[in-house]
């Protein structure tokens, strides 16, 4: 799944983050059935105690997103144009001994330290859609940072487990990101 994208990525969840260091990182996961069809759907929101621009630059910082970003393999640029780019990411979700590779190409609208919207280009999802949102806090506190987000994986996910084991890997997800970006600021 897209890490950056459930974000940053898979990410479905509702999410509260208050900040450390008494803070924590909720998730919950909602799955929607449509007709066939198994949809994720993610909420999310939290504060950072960062500009918007330094949480920006560690949200848009689509090469080095393997370095902190748990199960998250690789994550390369394949181009831009203006304010769009394509990014190409492997990564891999899993619970004990069974793992599923994802591999995702997806398309970023920034609307620099305000929204990055996510849209599936091509991989191994038959849907997957986000949008971060970025709001400075009155009087230089931090960002709130919103997250919404849906997806349909294009392989087995298991209906007992599949919730929890997105939740699971979105809250890993989230807790490095937030980390990452307390650290840089």
């Amino acid at each position: 799944m897209t890490y950056f994208l459930l974000f940053l990525a898979i990410t479905c969840t509702a999410l509260v983050w208050t900040g450390p260091p008494n803070g924590s990182i909720e998730v919950s996961v909602k799955r929607k059935h449509r007709k066939e069809r198994i949809l994720f759907e993610i909420q999310a929101s939290g504060l950072v105690r960062a500009t918007p621009q330094q949480t920006w630059a560690v949200l848009t910082d689509y090469g080095r997103l393997p370095e902190f970003v748990p199960d998250l393999l690789s994550s390369k640029l394949l181009s831009r144009c203006g304010d769009e780019a394509i990014i190409e990411q492997l990564g891999s979700i899993g619970f004990i001994f069974v793992r599923q590779s994802i591999h995702l190409v997806v398309r970023v609208t920034e609307n620099p330290f305000s929204t990055l919207d996510v849209a599936l280009v091509a991989g191994d999802m038959k849907h997957y859609a986000s949008r971060w949102e970025l709001e400075p806090l009155a009087q230089g506190a931090g960002t709130r940072i919103a997250y919404h987000g849906s997806l349909e994986p294009d392989f087995f996910v298991p209906l007992l487990l599949g919730r929890a084991l997105v939740q699971i890997d979105v809250q890993k997800m989230l807790a490095a990101v937030v980390a990452e970006i307390e650290r840089r600021s």
